[in-house]
């Protein structure tokens, strides 16, 4: 339920119980969420609100919007497993807009970069990816 006094934000808090019936699989992966409209109403709120909440979750890769469409669950992915050499170095870091074009990163989602020898060797999706180092 929304406090409309609380400290915590408004679309903060409807994203918590969004997040909350996708992480207890009351909306299943691949299932749609409600319309904004109909978010709108069951919550008392904004389209604004609403907007911002679904922002929240797609920037935490748990739903996906398509237009015309509505937002869905996302469905978890199996990690590609990629060998990593011996003395490579591997950071993580917020993909960049053509990284997250490349390799299908959510807004706020982080890629994985391996280096040998100061030399990039490789990005990868960061969580789809379980590196092994040989």
């Amino acid at each position: 339920m929304i406090d409309f006094r609380a400290e915590r934000a408004v679309y903060q808090q409807l994203a918590d119980l969004l997040r909350e019936q996708i992480v207890s699989g009351d909306v299943e992966p691949g299932g749609l969420l409600p319309s904004s409209t109909r978010l709108e109403q069951e919550h008392g709120v904004s389209r604004e609100t609403v907007r911002r909440a679904l922002a929240v979750l797609r920037s935490e890769g748990l739903v996906v919007t398509e237009p015309s469409y509505g937002t869905r669950v996302r469905v978890a992915e199996e990690r590609a497993r990629v060998a990593v050499p011996r003395g490579a170095s591997v950071i993580s870091r917020p993909a960049t807009v053509e990284e997250r074009e490349q390799l299908d990163v959510a807004l706020g989602g982080h890629v994985l970069v391996v280096m040998v020898g100061g030399r990039v060797r490789g990005r990868y999706a960061a969580d789809r990816t379980e590196l092994t180092f040989s």
